[in-house]
């Protein structure tokens, strides 16, 4: 927790020793350790060993870096110094108040400098100092006095610093209410609905009060209202760090309050400083007992109960053990090794949607509330735990989820004339034009993707074919969509909420995007790469069509185009030309579906797209598995991300999932991404006989692999030596089983 420790003395006092006697070596940082890392012990002219001064100012830069790291996690830490100055202790105090640590002081200055000076003399010989130095240390303890606001304990006072655990059996009800995130209303409710604060009744809060909701400001107000009240805790939840950075004048990394919360603090009048008045009063956990039974509260949950809770960083309890989707399995280390009498509360995750009771002892208070889920509360009284659940019907609908997704991209796409359109996109710096005659591609550049400058601009420009003299879309396919993990609201643990069941997981072909529609100007099919239409990929894109689709069928998908206004957007697997990362027997196309030729991205339904795709001989993507739950897709996701997963026996890149919205996330499976790295691999260990990063290569086969590869580099003729991961891969493997036979 955030506890630092200082100890002041003298060389020689004691300090270490007491440090081992009581067990906080794990969480000391000594500037001895420090100025030994830097160098060893030197010869001294006496011809004695002795640590050396002469690095102090890399020492000290050390030990306040590895600190603040500390500081940023919450972890109780000890400083072993002799912290004889009282600017140095200053400079902990700064950083304790920005960091909202408690600092304290063990003071061994009371030892008799004649008991001091006979412990030196009992030191390892490179550990001692000069008696002057000693005599130097206890002048300066004489005339530099502890700062205020530091508190000062002996050594045999040290237990008076841990957290314990508070009785709140006299209270006649203990309430534990869930996650908020700016839901007031039903805030408000479960309050009237228990008769408002009572004085003789506890009222702890978990965290996360802000953020997703619409009712932000109220929520503030009203914890504003009761933050002195006795009764009353506030946890700490993850989302209040961007409450405390706007409070104090900076910018945080959560799209979702600098777009959205932020603006409604900014326009409500609430003061920062009452913000930071309000950030200072909230806890890490709740440790009481009640009756016979002990509680432990935090945001988002503990494996256990340690022996010494001080010890844990406030990190875990803000963020919680393991993985955000390994709630369940704290819960169950929870009841495994805790006593029966002892209980967890706490919210922030739960990925599977799993009830309030989680076991017999454990609860969770998460419940999509923002989502129009439920706000989580236990109440703890005389006759035992009840768990309330309160319908919130204050939410932001899905349409408006959809527009905060895009709120830093400026003017709307979809609801503008094609010419502003393309106005607008040639004014974006992030998006690049290649002409055709009348027609223009617009792909995002490398630095928008390098950057991740990703708005409703970035997102649609992706293989968009616009007709710049009759403003007409000629040519579309997806506008971009990702991978789950890989932005804010792909994340696994947000997909529960953004997802509309049930969803479609389509398999994944491993190729490059064709694109083809009608070309109205040459009378004939319009086929096209993601961004041009005369380049290496798109030759290759034209000649599979011609190899693939007779003559007569091309025809008949030209007419479709031109009289539906549509594209067919492919999937080119070209193992002669451009073999990728999966192996196929053949080269091949695969429709994967047909687009509408607008701004606004539509498509046709997944049954009628293939019945139009067989008309003309095409062979359409693969539907893979429909999901109708969170909880089956939960299970879905967990069974298809396995090391070893297969697809009906055979590998493939991964899967697109589609919601019944017809929201797109993709994912792509382990054996795929393990090859598309040794891929660079290979080519760097081809070409120089080494890579410059050898720790990624974190498995057997990693690197057994590379010591294969960086063998190619002493062929005789290196242009000679195969260069895709597929043949390469193939003799990998026969070099491997012809070693091992």
């Amino acid at each position: 927790m955030r506890i630092l420790l200082l100890l002041r003395g003298s060389a020689g006092c004691g300090k270490s020793t007491w440090i081992e006697k009581n067990g906080l070596k794990p969480f000391t940082l000594a500037a001895d350790d420090i100025r030994l890392l830097c160098q060893s012990p030197i010869l001294q002219a006496d011809g004695t060993l002795g640590i050396s001064q002469s690095n102090d100012n890399i020492v000290w830069k050390t030990l306040f870096s590895i600190l603040e790291v500390r500081m940023q996690r919450g972890d109780f830490t000890v400083i072993d110094a002799t912290n004889s100055k009282t600017a140095e202790m200053n400079r902990y105090k700064d950083m304790c108040a920005t960091y909202r640590y408690r600092i304290y002081c063990v003071d061994f200055t009371g030892i008799p400098i004649e008991e001091v000076k006979r412990r030196n003399a009992q030191r390892e010989v490179y550990k001692r100092v000069p008696e002057k130095v000693i005599d130097t240390m206890y002048a300066r303890f004489a005339t530099q006095k502890i700062p205020s606001g530091i508190k000062v304990i002996n050594p045999d006072e040290l237990d008076s610093i841990w957290i314990k655990k508070f009785d709140m059996s006299a209270y006649k009800k203990v309430h534990h209410i869930g996650d908020v995130h700016g839901c007031n209303t039903v805030l408000q409710k479960y309050l009237a609905d228990n008769g408002g604060i009572k004085d003789d009744e506890m009222y702890i809060f978990v965290g996360d009060y802000i953020d997703r909701g619409i009712e932000n400001v109220e929520v503030i107000q009203f914890l504003l209202s009761i933050m002195d009240r006795k009764n009353v805790l506030m946890l700490e939840g993850n989302h209040e760090r961007w409450l405390w950075l706007w409070a104090n004048d900076s910018v945080g990394r959560s799209k979702e309050f600098e777009l959205v919360t932020k603006p409604v603090l900014d326009a409500s009048g609430i003061s920062k400083k009452s913000i930071r008045q309000l950030y200072r009063k909230f806890g890490q956990c709740a440790y009481y007992t009640y009756g016979a039974n002990t509680f432990l509260v935090t945001h988002a949950g503990l494996s256990t109960l340690p022996e010494n809770l001080s010890f844990v960083a406030s990190e875990l309890m803000v963020k919680g053990v393991g993985n955000y989707n390994d709630s369940e399995v704290v819960a169950d280390t929870f009841l495994r090794t805790t006593q029966d009498n002892c209980y967890q509360i706490h919210g922030h995750r739960n990925t599977r949607q799993i009830p309030v009771q989680v076991n017999s002892r454990v609860f969770n208070l998460e419940g999509q509330v923002e989502y129009g889920g439920c706000l989580r509360c236990v109440q703890v009284d005389a006759e035992g735990i009840h768990c309330v659940e309160i319908k919130n019907d204050v939410y932001r609908t899905p349409e408006q989820e959809t527009e905060v997704s895009f709120q830093e991209g400026g003017r709307s796409m979809t609801n503008i004339p094609v010419e502003d359109v393309i106005v607008s996109l040639r004014r974006n710096r992030y998006i690049q034009e290649k002409k055709f005659g009348k027609i223009s591609s617009f792909n995002y550049t490398d630095k928008a993707f390098e950057d991740r400058i990703w708005d409703e601009q970035t997102t649609k420009a992706r293989g968009l074919y616009l007709d710049t003299m009759k403003n007409c879309v000629v040519a579309r396919s997806y506008d971009k969509f990702f991978n789950i993990n890989e932005r804010p609201e792909t994340k696994f643990e947000m997909l529960q909420h953004k997802l509309q069941f049930p969803v479609t997981a389509y398999v994944k072909e491993n190729g490059f995007l064709g694109i083809v529609s009608y070309n109205e100007y040459e009378d004939g099919l319009f086929a096209a790469s993601k961004s041009t239409i005369d380049s290496q990929y798109a030759q290759w894109f034209q000649e599979m069509l011609v190899r693939k689709v007779s003559p007569e069928n091309r025809e008949k998908i030209k007419l479709y185009c031109k009289e539906n206004q549509v594209s067919f957007v492919f999937e080119c697997v070209d193992m002669e030309h451009d073999p990728h990362i999966i192996e196929y027997p053949e080269s091949g196309l695969y429709l994967l579906d047909i687009v509408h030729n607008s701004m606004e991205f539509s498509k046709y339904e997944y049954d009628t797209m293939c019945h139009i795709g067989n008309q003309f001989g095409l062979v359409t993507k693969e539907k893979a598995f429909e999901i109708a739950t969170w909880q089956e897709f939960y299970d879905w996701y967990q069974e298809i991300t396995e090391e070893e997963y297969e697809y009906e026996g055979r590998k493939i890149e991964g899967f697109v999932v589609e919601d019944s919205a017809g929201f797109m996330t993709k994912l792509k499976l382990s054996y795929y991404v393990f090859w598309k790295y040794m891929r660079s691999v290979s080519r760097e260990a081809i070409r120089k006989g080494y890579i410059n990063k050898t720790s990624f290569l974190t498995t057997p086969l990693a690197n057994e692999y590379y010591a294969w590869v960086r063998k190619l580099h002493d062929a005789e003729d290196l242009n000679k030596v195969p260069k895709d991961i597929c043949t390469l891969r193939n003799m990998f493997y026969q070099d491997k089983g012809a070693g091992a036979s």
